[in-house]
């Protein structure tokens, strides 16, 4: 008892207190104390630490009861006992541990706990600093600490926990990178959606945090809150105070100019059905038409005069606060690939998307080609994402077929993701909004030898224009064999004969690579 009495206010003032009861109990009683009978065995390692008195002396030591809020406590509650025993935090703790170990703490009042916990959590930190932030298993500390921050301490009370929060930020932008990386890595964006709205908050508000342009911040977030929008009113204002950390005014012109004003019509719709609960579905994104067509003007003006520009925000400031983030005109850190730079005099390596289609989806295809007809197929990208993100588009290469046809080749489809839930908007209507993105398609060719050959590659930049929910394609680009030429492997016979020399294990194969987006080839 002398330990915890020296290790904590709150056991001092309670054994203090019920030595005074003790000694009242005796006056009362004419020197003759009454012991209470020993407590059961389940309260003993709360009061006497991890094993407690031996033998007969457990009945004669003081039983100090520590009220918790629920069973979830019991271990925290025993932890801080811990602590007040050996003054350090058990090793092997992990984040979550150490906050509920804090928290007993403070209540418990036992010094050096506070500290203690603090120097526990920015070890942790630094060891994720040193194996590097970056791959699935990069910056475990800073998730764990954002995916329980219910349980920090108050920044403001606390200041060396504020440091903290700030190393764990630039742990968590550094492990992301960004936008574009964090879409098109299948861990990161695994992890991406199962974040805490406050972690991803984080994000957003970063400048570090990288982007080819805005467009993909905004993909991001629809990708986040169409997997988390499903809960009540809490869940809303979160949603809300993300969707106010997108730098609109940053919107690449066209993508604003589309994209915006069909945000603004399904919020309207949303209102009118006064769907109030949840977050996500048909008008997830909070902003008026008034807004869409301010911000749509705003980013169109930046992209073609400077000096309309700042009329119309001159305009605008009578009846907006420009100083809110969606008008803000601070960049973020530019990613305009995926590719981190490479060293002096080498040439840039940038990201490649292996795709293919499988022999067996080609042969059902060919087979159901009639006549007249054309048929697309579309390639699987050998990362398991259904489309390459970019510039806040989905971008997927395909073959097309057509019945008789003497060539094919390759295409490259830009979409509108589901996420931004707009499919009210643009089922059985094409939009009408253009696209641009720098990328190099290719496809393989396979010799007699199996060595492998790029049958076709075209880059692709500015001065490539794309309709939205469309292709380009390069129809000529794979002449296909007829008659007697080639070898097919596996079934299907005359089928497949005029495409075996693109056809290596089973699959035609090929790459996308995302570029930056130059002016001109």
């Amino acid at each position: 008892m002398t330990v915890l009495r020296l290790a904590s206010s709150w056991f001092s003032s309670k054994l203090a207190n019920m030595a005074a009861n003790t000694l009242n109990s005796s006056a009362q009683s004419g020197g003759r104390a009454q012991r209470q009978p020993a407590p059961p065995a389940a309260a003993a390692p709360a009061a006497c630490g991890s094993g407690g008195a031996a033998g007969g002396h457990v009945a004669d030591l003081p039983v100090i009861r520590v009220p918790l809020g629920g069973p979830e406590e019991v271990p925290s509650a025993r932890a801080a006992i811990r602590f007040a025993y050996t003054g350090e935090v058990a090793a092997g703790s992990g984040v979550r541990e150490v906050l509920e170990l804090y928290r007993q703490g403070q209540y418990l009042q036992l010094e050096g706990c506070a500290a203690a916990c603090l120097a526990a959590i920015e070890s942790m930190l630094a060891a994720a600093r040193t194996s590097g932030c970056s791959g699935s298993g990069g910056c475990p500390a800073a998730l764990e600490l954002y995916g329980n921050i219910r349980l920090w301490p108050d920044p403001a009370l606390e200041p060396a926990f504020a440091a903290i929060v700030s190393t764990a930020r630039a742990r968590l932008v550094s492990h992301f990178g960004g936008a574009l990386r964090t879409l098109n890595t299948p861990e990161l964006r695994r992890q991406l959606l199962t974040l805490p709205a406050e972690c991803l908050e984080a994000l957003l508000e970063s400048d570090d945090f990288g982007t080819d342009v805005e467009d993909s911040v905004l993909l991001m977030l629809a990708a986040w809150v169409e997997a988390n929008g499903g809960g009540g009113a809490a869940d809303a204002e979160a949603v809300e105070r993300l969707c106010r950390l997108v730098r609109l005014a940053q919107l690449s012109p066209d993508f604003a100019g589309a994209v915006l004003p069909m945000l603004a019509c399904a919020r309207s719709m949303r209102v009118s059905c006064r769907k109030r609960t949840g977050s996500g579905g048909l008008g997830w994104f909070p902003i008026t038409c008034a807004d869409a067509v301010l911000l749509a003007s705003c980013c169109a003006a930046a992209g073609s005069s400077q000096k309309k520009y700042e009329r119309l925000r001159v305009h605008a400031a009578k009846a907006y606060d420009l100083q809110a983030t969606w008008f803000s005109t601070k960049p973020r850190r530019q990613c305009p690939t995926m590719a981190a730079p490479g060293p002096p005099g080498r040439p840039q390596q940038y990201s490649s998307f292996g795709w293919s289609i499988g022999q067996d989806k080609l042969l059902r295809k060919l087979r159901d080609l009639l006549p007249g007809s054309t048929i697309r197929l579309f390639g699987s990208l050998d990362n398991g994402l259904d489309a390459m993100s970019a510039h806040g588009l989905e971008w997927q290469p395909f073959i097309t077929l057509t019945h008789g046809a003497v060539a094919t080749g390759p295409s490259l489809y830009c979409g509108l993701p589901a996420a931004y839930g707009l499919e009210a908007f643009t089922t059985g209507d094409r939009l009408m909004a253009l696209a641009q993105v720098g990328a190099r398609l290719e496809v393989d060719r396979w010799r007699g030898d199996g060595v492998r050959e790029v049958a076709f590659a075209q880059t692709l930049d500015a001065s490539e224009l794309f309709g939205v929910g469309t292709g380009m394609g390069f129809p000529y680009a794979m002449p296909l064999k007829h008659g007697g030429e080639g070898t097919a492997e596996g079934g299907g016979g005359s089928l497949l004969r005029s495409w075996s020399a693109y056809l290596h294990k089973g699959k035609i194969t090929g790459r996308l690579v995302l570029l930056p987006l130059s002016a001109s080839r």
